[in-house]
């Protein structure tokens, strides 16, 4: 089972300014049988930053996790920002970070939990970042690569987004998907943890920035199940 907590807090360096921090989150979490692991893996997963999670280890306690991530944020906003405010004529210190999640059930045997998070702490533009992660509706275990694939498909699946990719951008083999679109350039192709298991197909999540240039944004390369056949554990 699944409850939520939402939280919508904002800080102000002074009464008469609107350079502010807002933080808005809304979290889903696991509750009952197998909550405990399910949201350890929630938590970790990088949809809140480490930099401002509690210091004493809460386990199952997901609203204090919450409420203490909230304060260490806020407080870090004003820590960094308020003298630079009083000291300077320049009055824009705006920061923001919001955190969305749901539960997606796209096949029988698995739940996606489904997480979007934006963070703006000044520059040009604000980072995204999608995290996904399926949990076996039986068990409660959180799914990783390892426990679709037959050992050794690593070589295979990143042949096959590969392929994927070149005939999503149109182009004959990775060195031009490389040299038109900056994708595994400079890097070797990989298959992320990142993933949604749908009922005939598994979708493989990039974030903006993680495997070409911002401007590409996010990437994402949906696979078919009769093309992984040979990989898929039975």
């Amino acid at each position: 089972m699944f409850d939520s907590i939402k939280i919508d807090s904002t800080l102000s360096l002074s009464s008469d300014t609107g350079s502010h921090c807002h933080i808005k989150l809304c979290m889903t979490f696991a509750t009952g049988k197998n909550a405990e692991k399910i949201n350890e893996a929630i938590v970790n997963s990088g949809i809140l930053s480490s930099d401002f999670m509690p210091t004493v280890a809460l386990k199952n306690n997901i609203p204090g996790i919450i409420d203490s991530f909230v304060t260490n944020y806020l407080k870090d906003y004003k820590d960094t920002y308020k003298e630079l405010y009083d000291a300077n004529t320049y009055k824009e210190y705006n920061c923001e970070y919001d955190l969305k999640t749901h539960i997606e059930q796209n096949s029988d045997k698995y739940y996606t939990y489904v997480a979007s998070v934006y963070a703006y702490s000044g520059g040009a533009h604000g980072s995204t970042l999608m995290i996904n992660k399926n949990i076996d509706a039986k068990s409660g275990k959180v799914v990783l690569l390892k426990d679709l694939f037959v050992p050794g498909y690593e070589k295979a699946l990143n042949d096959i987004i590969i392929k994927t990719l070149c005939e999503k951008y149109k182009v004959k083999n990775l060195t031009e998907l490389q040299e038109k679109t900056t994708i595994f350039s400079g890097i070797d192709a990989y298959a992320p943890e990142n993933f949604i298991i749908k009922k005939n197909s598994i979708i493989f999540i990039y974030s903006s920035d993680e495997i070409a240039c911002h401007a590409i944004g996010e990437i994402c390369v949906e696979v078919k199940n009769d093309v992984l056949k040979d990989l898929l554990k039975k």
